[in-house]
């Protein structure tokens, strides 16, 4: 036990600062929202949701991230602070996975310094209290990626097979992993050597490792789960009819390259606050620099080169799409600086961090508390309690399942009595797999849009449903109080069409 605190101690500085660093996120990032915040994000809820089932896919994306979140809340008997670690989690486990892929191919300090320097990405903070499909990409990505820089140096079996089991897993979490793959494949063909790999087994090796990962989520895709994502993706990936040529195939586009370059600016700005000197190419000589602007500059720039392509095709292109883009960002920005940090150099950076850390998590606890919003203040045991005791009065049986939007599908979920099973109206999936049970011992729709309500009594009622609205107040701490009304129906089960 005496050689761990020995062994910390001979780290350098700044590497114990990254530590230190990390920690801390994981504490006070995880420890905010679960204070100022009475009801989980609209995200996390979702989340939850799609988690009750453990289901192998539903229409909005992969199934990886309600895994989680339904593993999440099942451990801890639905508290909300196990969704914020897990945020947390994904986060610092991204940024220890970033150090570990600047190893390969800088010092420890610069590693710590590339690290540090996600720290200035407000992807990396004031978004992180809202679990939602993006987070575990901030930990898988990172971790895919290191694992082919092992790969490809050394060549190993269990490198080759861990890559095809990360890679599986983005897949699992998100779709857009396609993009990263497609940088993979880049990066691969850059180099003679690379190139060469694909003459033995290891490549081979991690597409069937990888394959064998998403083969249950792609027999439920290709035994009817393809049809219900179909329209879903259609969705998305469309623009309507009245946007005009310019917002169609530029404006997008602009957008999406303006947000890309603010994220770059932050942290760029802090190492040229730090060092003092232009950012230039490294040369030849200083080949660990080199390969690592090489290498990052692939697995950010090919995914926005894909994204601007489709922009400029007329495809529908969304920002969020950039949350797990920019891991590479402080290695590629460290890389530019070749030349060796003072120790002065150092404690400015350290500042520079300390200082935005703080300013990111005081931001978003003075917002928390003088903003009222129901993604953050709704009181949702109470109303969820007081719900479920309604529907106890009218049928006289416990409330086992709702339906309605993502929202209230999942605020049922975490937080009324019984945790019933809350099913997604507008997901063709989640109707598919809790749709039986509606129809068999009945339930309750729930939703703020009296559409939501038409549309489940005519799907799993009787038009005379009995029907109510609920006009619930709610606020922050010090903020304004504002009301949300809730309309309800009784659904009948075996009496339902």
């Amino acid at each position: 036990m005496k050689s761990i605190p020995s062994g910390i101690r001979e780290l350098p500085p700044i590497v114990r600062f990254l530590g230190i660093v990390l920690l801390l996120q994981l504490v006070l990032w995880t420890l905010v929202p679960t204070v100022l915040y009475t009801v989980l994000p609209l995200d996390s809820l979702e989340a939850v949701a799609w988690g009750s089932g453990f289901s192998l896919g539903n229409a909005k994306h992969p199934p990886l991230t309600g895994w989680l979140a339904g593993l999440a809340v099942a451990a801890a008997g639905h508290a909300d602070w196990p969704i914020y670690l897990l945020s947390q989690l994904c986060v610092t486990g991204g940024i220890l996975c970033i150090y570990l892929l600047a190893r390969e191919f800088l010092g420890r300090e610069e590693s710590a310094l590339a690290a540090l320097s996600q720290e200035f990405i407000f992807y990396y903070n004031v978004t992180t209290p809202e679990f939602n499909v993006n987070m575990p990409t901030m930990l898988l990505w990172p971790m895919a990626a290191l694992f082919l820089v092992r790969a490809c140096r050394r060549d190993l079996l269990r490198d080759w097979i861990l890559l095809g089991v990360s890679a599986g897993l983005c897949f699992l979490c998100k779709y857009y992993s396609i993009l990263l793959f497609a940088a993979f494949g880049v990066y691969l063909l850059t180099s003679k050597e690379r190139r060469r790999l694909f003459l033995h087994a290891g490549p081979w090796i991690a597409a069937a490792s990888g394959a064998l990962v998403i083969l249950p989520h792609v027999m439920w895709a290709m035994t009817g789960g393809l049809a219900m994502m179909r329209a879903y993706v259609e969705q998305r990936m469309s623009i309507t009819e009245d946007i005009s040529w310019f917002r169609r195939h530029i404006l997008d586009v602009l957008i999406i390259l303006a947000n890309s370059a603010g994220v770059f600016a932050i942290p760029l700005a802090a190492i040229l606050l730090s060092k003092r000197e232009i950012p230039r190419i490294p040369a030849p000589a200083e080949s660990g620099h080199r390969e690592a602007l090489l290498f990052s500059a692939t697995m950010t720039g090919v995914p926005l080169l894909v994204l601007t392509v489709l922009g400029l095709c007329g495809n529908a292109i969304h920002v969020m799409w950039l949350v797990s883009l920019f891991f590479p960002a402080g290695i590629l920005l460290t890389s530019l600086f070749p030349k060796e940090w003072t120790n002065g150099q150092k404690k400015v950076f350290g500042c520079l961090v300390s200082l935005f850390f703080l300013s990111a998590l005081i931001g978003v606890t003075v917002a928390g508390m003088v903003h009222s919003t129901q993604r953050k203040n709704f009181p949702a045991k109470r109303i969820a309690a007081e719900i479920s005791e309604m529907y106890r009065r009218e049928t006289g049986k416990p409330l086992e399942i709702m339906i309605g939007d993502a929202w209230a599908s999942g605020l049922f979920r975490q937080y009324a009595p019984g945790h019933p099973h809350g099913c997604i109206l507008n997901n063709a999936c989640e109707v598919e797999r809790l749709g039986p049970l509606l129809r068999e011992r009945g339930g309750l729709a729930v939703s703020d849009d009296l559409n939501d309500i038409n549309e489940s009594v005519k799907l799993f009622g009787t038009p005379d449903a009995r029907r109510d609205a609920i006009e619930v107040e709610f606020s922050s701490l010090l903020g304004k109080k504002r009301r949300k009304t809730l309309h309800i129906a009784f659904l009948s089960g075996s009496a339902a069409k």
